[in-house]
């Protein structure tokens, strides 16, 4: 997710210290059929299928799954909205949304389940019996949502709809229990691993849809129109729905959308994607789907990614908006192909998209954003956050926190974005640029369709340049580089 920063400073010229197939390739994948309709008044009713393969190697004799639009209920505990925004997110007012399980069957004989979770955040689904490594069982949920209104990932607004973190999604299981963390409203609060989607999806006959994955069908009645939808190997799925112009380009064989319902120069956004697709591609390794899509939609903050698809707020115009729209395509690597526990580990996409969008500007032509001035706004404002912010008794500047762990969306912008992306830098100053690359490259394909670790993206950078990096890496991400300027 690409965040607006706090002014804080004004540039000045600073220097930094000098200081093959993924495993997962080889697994069946679990499978998600979801069956769901929205109503003219914003309630979704659903059925979602997961034929879930156990690929852990102990057996489950339960499954977890996170039930996200619970935190958007009233009375949660965890606001999905940052503190001090909920004018900007509710403009018309307060809304909540309602979930509703009706029925749950595991293999078709029907299961008492138990919502729990720290939040009210978790369905857990008794199996029956022991699911054994490699085997698969299959849990069909049905339940009904009625969707806040707010611009947020969840919830609609007077222009479009967004259906992201929508259904009942399977929490990893790792480390001997299942990972259930609550929806935090710092950063982007998701950990889950790649699966195959089918989706039906029948909305009001107004409606454009732009999802992840392919549309493979579209047909319309009187007052619906329903869209077939297939997406392999996702991390999640996403929709955004609303009365759209449609743009569509190539970047190599891969197919562009632009989805838009407010823009003076609507093809300047579209290249901005096409651009961005085709030099991470070369930087990175190929992207990984058939089609990207981006959409203009009503959100809080500057966008969000999903897997294949890229919400951008239709506050952002001009070269803001190109410059989130660089940012969430940069997570289609860092996060959506390379996944990664975006609780525990913000940094590892976050950091990786900003310093990403940073290098965009070294190789695009046409744009009025240059890598040296990035690199040296984003320097100049984490010099001045330190400043600040250790006048007012807070010197913790470890990266290694979970995002329930930081004060606020402040803090944990400067870190995770800014700082993270000057750490970036600074190993990429230390093994040279073409080593660097090298690693990206490896550290990709290495990881691809699978959740990859900090210790992955330092193997990847050592291997590269033959250089013992951890200690680099450790020293920023506990806090403890010391930056400086010259004059």
């Amino acid at each position: 997710m690409r965040k607006k920063l706090i002014a804080l400073f004004t540039a000045a010229a600073i220097s930094l210290p000098l200081c093959a197939c993924s495993a997962s390739e080889k697994k069946e994948l679990t499978s998600y059929t979801i069956d769901a309709t929205l109503s003219v008044d914003n309630i979704l009713t659903a059925s979602v299928t997961c034929d879930y393969v156990n690929n852990n190697d102990v057996p489950l004799n339960e499954l977890w799954f996170h039930l996200y639009p619970n935190a958007y209920r009233e009375g949660a505990q965890y606001s999905p909205i940052p503190s001090g925004r909920t004018t900007e997110a509710y403009p018309s007012g307060k809304s909540y949304s309602v979930m509703n399980i009706e029925s749950v069957s595991v293999n078709g004989k029907a299961k008492d389940v138990t919502v729990s979770g720290e939040d009210e955040n978790i369905l857990v689904v008794p199996l029956g019996s022991t699911l054994d490594p490699t085997e698969k069982t299959r849990v069909t949920i049905e339940y009904s949502v009625k969707l806040p209104k707010v611009r947020h990932r969840f919830g609609y607004t007077d222009k479009s709809v967004n259906l992201a973190n929508f259904y009942p999604i399977a929490c990893v299981y790792e480390g001997g229990e299942f990972v259930a963390d609550p929806y935090y409203s710092i950063g982007d609060p998701f950990y889950s691993e790649c699966a195959n989607y089918s989706v039906t999806l029948t909305v009001p006959e107004y409606y454009e849809c732009a999802a992840t994955g392919e549309i493979k069908g579209k047909t319309e009645t009187d007052n619906t129109v329903t869209y077939k939808i297939s997406a392999q190997k996702v991390r999640d799925f996403a929709a955004v729905l609303g009365e759209y112009q449609i743009m569509s380009g190539l970047s190599g064989s891969t197919i562009v959308n632009y989805y838009y319902y407010s823009d003076s120069d609507p093809e300047k956004a579209l290249n901005a994607a096409i651009d961005a697709v085709r030099i991470f591609g070369e930087k990175f390794g190929a992207y990984p789907y058939k089609e990207y899509t981006v959409v203009q939609t009503g959100f809080l903050q500057g966008g969000m990614e999903y897997p294949a698809l890229s919400m951008i707020s239709d506050e952002y115009k001009g070269d803001s908006k190109l410059d989130v729209i660089v940012h969430e395509t940069a997570h289609q690597w860092w996060y959506g192909a390379v996944g990664n526990n975006e609780v525990k580990n913000s940094w590892l996409d976050e950091a990786m998209a900003e310093y990403s969008t940073m290098m965009f500007y070294e190789y695009a032509e046409g744009y009025n954003y240059t890598f040296e001035a990035k690199r040296a706004d984003a320097l100049g404002a984490y010099m001045l956050y330190c400043e600040t912010y250790k006048s007012g008794g807070r010197e913790d500047t470890s990266m290694t926190r979970a995002l329930g762990e930081y004060s606020g969306e402040t803090e944990y912008t400067y870190l995770i974005y800014v700082k993270g992306a000057l750490m970036l830098d600074d190993v990429r100053n230390t093994v040279g640029t073409d080593k660097f690359l090298a690693g990206l490259k490896q550290y990709y394909s290495a990881n691809k369709f699978s959740i990859a670790k900090p210790e992955d993206l330092m193997g990847a950078m050592e291997k590269s340049s033959k250089r013992q990096l951890k200690p680099l890496f450790d020293s920023w991400l506990d806090g403890n580089v010391q930056l400086y300027s010259t004059h």
